[in-house]
């Protein structure tokens, strides 16, 4: 039933991007541009601020289970590191699939369907599989898909992790602006 209920809401929030440039996406109300103070304390932001780039242009929130998630497990964002009003730069939602990663490729493929049918876009990137850097065993992958936009990029990503690396099943829906996608494409890491 649960499954049932997010593609419903994932669904209809995909209605409300019809011919929208990024600003207008929205992943639990939260947009491009706008301030993470809008959602979250300055506590919580920097409470929840990790330290994995090695280029500290932007920094990196992971926000799991707040109460105001409806659709998404977990929301994640990023902002220009030393932005004292926190303006979200990339933003992603995160569904976990713990241990059934077919559900995430079903979940994968239908919102590639409701993008391809809802939202004026300049490019698609074919789904492709590659191999997480992460995992020293080799054995966790991932695949992913991504639409450019006018203004920036929409992208979704099954992670599949290996029982040797550990980490959860999931998928992740992004939205990055330019600046963002082509600084990450970088050496950030």
């Amino acid at each position: 039933m649960r499954s049932f209920l997010t593609a419903l809401v994932l669904i209809l929030t995909l209605q409300s991007w019809v011919k929208a440039d990024i600003f207008k996406f929205q992943i639990e109300g939260m947009s491009i541009g706008d301030s993470a103070l809008n959602f979250f304390s300055e506590k919580e932001i920097k409470n929840n601020s990790m330290d994995y780039y090695r280029d500290k242009t932007f920094t990196p929130v992971q926000n799991d289970k707040y109460p105001f998630f409806k659709i998404y497990d977990a929301v994640d964002f990023d902002f220009r590191t030393g932005d004292k009003g926190y303006i979200i730069q990339s933003i992603s939602g995160v569904l976990y699939f713990d241990k059934n990663i077919q559900d995430c490729y079903d979940k994968m493929d239908s919102l590639i369907l409701d993008i391809k049918k809802k939202i004026k876009y300049i490019k698609h990137h074919s789904k492709k599989e590659a191999k997480n850097q992460a995992d020293k065993s080799g054995k966790s992958k991932f695949t992913e898909t991504r639409f450019d936009l006018k203004n920036g990029y929409i992208g979704i990503i099954c992670y599949d992790y290996s029982n040797e690396q550990g980490g959860q099943d999931h998928l992740s829906v992004f939205v990055d602006t330019k600046e963002f996608y082509e600084w990450l494409a970088g050496d950030v890491y």
